[in-house]
């Protein structure tokens, strides 16, 4: 009897708490592409693939508030990355890849705890890079290499005061004897008045196994709206010996990343990006960008190398949810920084493709 009566409690207790929740939603995107490239592997051979999408990775995911009384809520999100070509996760054995968090926020701003992505990562994507930061390691290589774009164990805090925003996170390293190594800081900060945005951001990673190696990321950035177009700008400065950020530029090069990334020696780049979104009809959204960055210490002390790209991407809205869209990048790396790329010092890229966004 008295074990039915607290069944019974448990239960009444967990419809209550579902019944408090104010809101929960199941959202997720689904982005399939046909792409061409020009030099896939060493040899310089072309390639035909299905791929992922080239402006947003297939997702799903859940987010959920909870109105707590006097203006503080309870929030949550989970959000899996997964591959539309292949059904397959996009990191394999992790089902939150992306996302996975619980917080409180009220008028102040929000503290969450969990898997997140970076300060310095939600300015780029959300703000200030003309691509979102592309899926396509061809046209995202700058703002997604210049470090780590989300990470495990994380307390973030995000508030917005006027036209005034500001980021900042500490993600544990969680290494025993040792409260610095494998843990990162990152920080944004935005400030929009009019049509004009502009805003930087400042990323440390530090290496898990010793607090000598470090990977420091600088942000500037600017945007400025004139009509129906958007103008951005923006400077990177990035110094790793983490080996991080020779891997990331070579993302899409499985033989060059064996080869990018050299621990304890430094790397430096200067990079800069311009670009511009133009939306031509209430359908049609046109995108143009350019990525510029100068690199030392790349494989061996005192070596150098430069690294361009440009993209542009058309995208026509069959409705609120769905686009069709094509894009065209072109990749050049000259010297030092040729490991970056497959085979060759240049790599064009030609991709068609449909996004669903529910």
């Amino acid at each position: 009897m008295k074990k039915t009566s607290l069944a019974l409690v448990i239960a009444g207790l967990a419809s209550s708490s579902a019944f408090a929740q104010s809101s929960v939603t199941v959202y997720g995107i689904v982005d399939t592409s046909i792409r061409y490239v020009s030099s896939d592997n060493a040899a310089g051979n072309s390639n035909v693939k299905m791929d992922n999408g080239a402006i947003s990775n297939s997702r799903i995911g859940f987010k959920g508030t909870e109105d707590l009384g006097g203006g503080l809520k309870a929030n949550f999100r989970l959000e899996n990355g997964f591959n539309s070509d292949t059904g397959g996760m996009s990191q394999p054995g992790v089902l939150f890849s992306r996302q996975s968090w619980v917080g409180l926020s009220n008028s102040y701003g929000q503290i969450s705890l969990g898997r997140q992505q970076t300060p310095l990562f939600d300015l780029m994507a959300d703000h200030f890079d003309p691509l979102t930061v592309g899926n396509y390691a061809a046209n995202s290589w700058l703002p997604a290499g210049a470090t780590l774009v989300r990470n495990s164990n994380m307390i973030k805090y995000y508030g917005t005061f006027g036209g005034l925003s500001a980021g900042l996170s500490w993600a544990m390293g969680e290494q025993a004897g040792s409260v610095r190594k494998g843990s990162q800081v990152s920080s944004s900060l935005q400030y929009t008045t009019g049509n004009l945005s502009f805003g930087g951001g400042y990323q440390q990673t530090v290496d898990a196994t010793t607090n000598a190696n470090k990977d420091k990321a600088y942000n500037l950035s600017v945007s400025y709206v004139i009509g129906a177009a958007k103008l951005y700008g923006g400077y990177y400065k990035i110094k790793d010996s983490t080996g991080t950020t020779s891997a990331y530029f070579a993302l899409e090069n499985s033989v060059a990343s064996k080869n990018g990334g050299v621990v304890g020696l430094e790397r430096k780049d200067d990079g800069y990006f311009f670009g511009t979104t133009y939306q031509l009809t209430p359908a049609w959204a046109l995108t143009g960008a350019a990525y510029y960055d100068k690199s030392k210490n790349v494989s061996v002390a005192g070596d150098s190398g430069k690294r361009y790209a440009l993209v542009g991407v058309a995208e026509y809205a069959l409705s609120k949810r769905t686009q069709v869209y094509t894009t065209v990048d072109y990749n050049k790396a000259k010297d030092a920084a040729q490991v970056e790329l497959a085979g060759k010092s240049n790599v064009t890229g030609l991709s068609v493709g449909i996004r669903h966004i529910f």
